[in-house]
């Protein structure tokens, strides 16, 4: 390795042979893979950027690897992928989606941030990994809104308020490209308002909610933002977690729990809008979907603790008292899961 290319290479004949050989286990929106370095089944992958693959064991190797594959008709099978799905877009916007999407991957996975390594709003890198890019300096945000453009169809690169919004949250479709991306800011954390979103896929009605649950989460939270469904990550690394980007903007979440809702069929909701109007109507009509289509076998609401009106704002204010709440809540459900099976044993 020279000091111009810190990372190790790796060369396989197709990405078919290199998901086998690393032994792939699909994840969703990434991969979990055997670490090529220390052989733990703990490196990923993601789907959307299938050049790089790096060890989730930071203290014991955390080694990073470049994939390059000999067949090249595979290179820009992704490229082929979006032309077919998406053919209403312009070559130009396809080039510029393809772009995007890897910029924002490989940022997420390689960029130091000091932002990020040092907690950023009581949240750790190791939650943040994966669904925060920090682009660090409003240069390199600036060269983002140049490249974007044909997708945005507005100039935000001469925009010195858009350009400090360092800190972007990629916002992936079903079909794992890129739909939306959360603009905030650790430059100044003063801009109002704090988020802003941007449509990066012109093409269709981009999702507008996060999403990750893993296959073996007991519990499920649903939020009303991205930092607070990651507060809960932060106590529990298994939470599924399903964040909205706003309290409206609940249709898209509501028809997802009702058309898979074998999904959640083992799996406790737990609903944790913010404690205010918005938040409470919000709950009200989630609330609604569940129980009228059947979604899942229970689902409570979560209480916020020292009069805090959100889950980061609770983490951040009182992680003890957060993490206890939390903790109480698994326990009950747990005992109303022993229940329900001694009721129905024969």
């Amino acid at each position: 390795m020279s000091k111009l290319n810190p990372y190790k290479k790796l060369v396989f004949q197709n990405i078919e042979n290199a998901l086998s050989d690393l032994n792939a286990e699909d994840k969703g929106c990434y991969f979990i893979c055997n670490c090529p370095e220390c052989n733990q089944h703990e490196a990923f992958m993601y789907k959307n950027n299938k050049h790089f693959i790096q060890c989730n064991r930071e203290n014991y190797c955390g080694s990073r690897m470049i994939l390059e594959f000999h067949e090249k008709g595979n290179m820009s099978a992704y490229e082929q992928e979006i032309e077919k799905q998406y053919p209403n877009l312009t070559i130009e916007q396809r080039q510029a989606l393809d772009w995007s999407n890897r910029v924002f991957s490989y940022a997420k996975n390689y960029f130091k941030s000091e932002a990020l390594d040092h907690g950023y709003r009581g949240l750790s890198k190791q939650t943040t990994r994966g669904f925060v890019a920090d682009l660090q300096d409003e240069a390199i945000v600036q060269h983002v809104f140049q490249k974007a453009e044909p997708l945005l169809n507005k100039n935000y690169a001469n925009n010195s308020w858009m350009c400090k919004r360092n800190l972007m949250f990629p916002l992936y479709g079903e079909d794992h490209t890129l739909d939306r991306v959360l603009l905030r800011s650790s430059i100044d954390e003063n801009l109002d308002p704090k988020e802003i979103q941007l449509i990066f896929n012109p093409s269709k009605e981009t999702r507008d909610f996060f999403m990750d649950i893993p296959q073996d989460a007991e519990n499920v939270v649903v939020s009303e933002s991205i930092l607070d469904a990651l507060s809960f990550r932060e106590i529990d690394k298994n939470v599924g977690i399903m964040a909205l980007t706003g309290a409206t903007k609940t249709r898209q979440i509501k028809d997802y729990l009702a058309e898979h809702k074998e999904q959640f069929a083992n799996k406790h909701l737990l609903i944790a809008m913010d404690d205010d109007q918005a938040g409470w109507k919000a709950t009200r009509d989630i609330v609604n979907t569940i129980e009228d289509d059947g979604v899942g076998e229970n689902w409570s609401v979560f209480d916020y603790t020292s009069e805090t009106k959100d889950a980061n704002e609770n983490l951040q204010q009182n992680r003890k008292a957060f993490t206890k709440a939390y903790n109480q809540m698994a326990a009950r459900t747990k005992q109303h899961e022993r229940m329900m099976a001694i009721e129905h044993e024969p």
